[in-house]
Formats: C-alpha cells, sequence, structure tokens
C-alpha cells in the first residue's frame, strides 16, 4: 500500500475529485490530509526561482548561519513572503476542512489534526478531532506560527499518551528538534521535509532514535536531498510525502508522480522502497 502522509486540502487549488482521480493514476492508495496553511498559493516557472531555491539549499547545507536567516525571512508579519509575493497564513487551523474530505473519501484519506499553541481554542479541539479515528495524529507549524517549541508541551504529552503521532514543521529555533525527544522519549514524532532547516545536523541526531522519522514533502527538497537522507538515515526512517497542492503552477494541475519518482528511482532494493512508500508510516500508527 502506498501512503502520502503530508499532503493538504485547498480546494481553490486543487480539488477533492482531482485529486482521488490523480492519486489512482499514480497508485497511491491512501493520503494523510492537513487543513490549508496559507491562502492560494500558485507558483511560476522561473530561472530566478529556481537560483533561488538551489542557493537556499546549498546555504542550509554549507553555511547554515546564512541558510538560516533566510529561512526566518520567509514569514513576516503574519504572511509567508516567496519570490516577491505574500501569501496570508492562516493563523487558526481549519480541521473541519479535513474532516469533510474523510467523510466523503473515507477509504482514501486520513487526517492530521492540526493545530496551534497560541490559540486557546485551537488546542480545546485536538482531543475532539482524536475521538474520529480516521485523524492519526497532531500537525504543528512553529516556523509559520511563530512559537517556541515548548508551547507543544500539553500536545506532545497529549499524544505521547495516546500513542499518537506528531508531524512537525521546524522554526529555526536552535536545537529544537532535540527537544520532545528529550522530554517525551516515547512520543511518535515527523519531522517535515527531511528535517528542514536542520538537515545533516538533525539526521545524526535522530539515526538511532526508532520513534522519529522524516517525510519526503515539499519543493524544499530534491531528489539528492531525499538520496541523502535515506543514505544517511536507513529506509525504515523516511516516509514518502508530497507536500501538495503547494508547488502548483496552475488550477487542477498537479503532478504526483514527480515526487513519487524521486523514492522509485532510489538505488535500493524494490521492498525497502514499499517500506518508504507506506509500510513505515501505516506500522507507526498501526
Amino acid at each position: 500500500m502506498i501512503v502520502d502522509c503530508h499532503f493538504h486540502v485547498d480546494e481553490t487549488m486543487l480539488t477533492l475529485d482531482k485529486m482521488i482521480e490523480d492519486m489512482d493514476q499514480n497508485n497511491i492508495d491512501k493520503t494523510v490530509l492537513i487543513p490549508p496553511m496559507n491562502e492560494t498559493m500558485f507558483e511560476r516557472e522561473s530561472f530566478y526561482q529556481h537560483s533561488l531555491q538551489r542557493l537556499f539549499r546549498y546555504l542550509i547545507l554549507n553555511a547554515p548561519p546564512i541558510g538560516l536567516k533566510i529561512y526566518d525571512g520567509l514569514v513576516k508579519d503574519g504572511c509567508l513572503n516567496l519570490y516577491g509575493n505574500s501569501y496570508e497564513i492562516f493563523t487558526k487551523p481549519n480541521n473541519d476542512i479535513v474532516a469533510s474530505a474523510i467523510n466523503k473519501f473515507p477509504e482514501r484519506f486520513l487526517g492530521w489534526a492540526a493545530v496551534n499553541p497560541k490559540i486557546p481554542s485551537s488546542v480545546e479541539e485536538v482531543d475532539l478531532y482524536l475521538s474520529n479515528p480516521r485523524f492519526i495524529g497532531i500537525k504543528a507549524h512553529p516556523f509559520m506560527h511563530g512559537y517556541r517549541i515548548s508551547e507543544l508541551d500539553s500536545i506532545a504529552a497529549l499524544c505521547e499518551a495516546k500513542g499518537k503521532p506528531m508531524l512537525i514543521h521546524l522554526s529555526s529555533e536552535p536545537d529544537s528538534y532535540k527537544y520532545l525527544p528529550e522530554k517525551y522519549p516515547n512520543l511518535k514524532l515527523i519531522y517535515a521535509h527531511a528535517g528542514l532547516p536542520f538537515w545533516k545536523k538533525l539526521w545524526i541526531y535522530i539515526k538511532k532514535k526508532p520513534n522519529i522519522f522524516v517525510d519526503t514533502s515539499s519543493d524544499y527538497l530534491t531528489p539528492s536531498l531525499v538520496r541523502m537522507a535515506v543514505e544517511f538515515l536507513g529506509y525504515q526512517k523516511v516516509l514518502f510525502g508530497c507536500d501538495g497542492p503547494y508547488g502548483m503552477k496552475e488550477y487542477n494541475v498537479y503532478d504526483y508522480s514527480a515526487k513519487k519518482s524521486w523514492i522509485d528511482k532510489l538505488h535500493i532494493p524494490g521492498n525497502q522502497k514499499e517500506y518508504i512508500l507506506g509500510k513505515n508510516f501505516l506500522n507507526m500508527i498501526n
């Protein structure tokens, strides 16, 4: 079974029906949905944009202090700023959008309940969503929502007690990837986008921690970065994800095959690819 563990619902970009159609074409059995994080965002094809992306990745890998300053500059005044454009960040996640999609296609979709610990009503809702067995865990976004990792204490304690995983997009807060594993050693964690913005340092830290994973989602990554993560961590610590519909250039046109090909083209045995494409995730939630 192939499971995309990281995909957002935003029908202003990609409809549910088109998602199902494209999932079928790419043999993706299930997708784990997340509420939209920001307003509708289509990307433009440009040499300038690709050059900036390459520079950013190079600096994160080879000159982290400079790379982290660029990373921090992507979020300002409640907006995500990319390539000269600004997109409003949704402060309170709308998990009802995910619940509605799951109800419409219960055999194809699971859900992450997104939380912003800075909003009490968002925290209060978490238990309600987790009572639905098709919501498999919590998504947290310290980067976009702008909070310290310690503000997730109550959420992490709840997830650890319930055996539910957390999916986290880290901010640049120093060593923040160490905080939850050390305080909640039995908590199941997935660091989004291969552990952005720490990558190599994070991989070293989690390599021998069996309950901590990274996913392969996002245009922050490249095939070579995914290959590096798999080579360093091993196939049993990496989970397939797309981070769609972000990265789209036009309405209702999303290329699932591009991200999936990053796994398909790895030079590892086919049975190891099966773990990345679904078995690791299913083992974690079952």
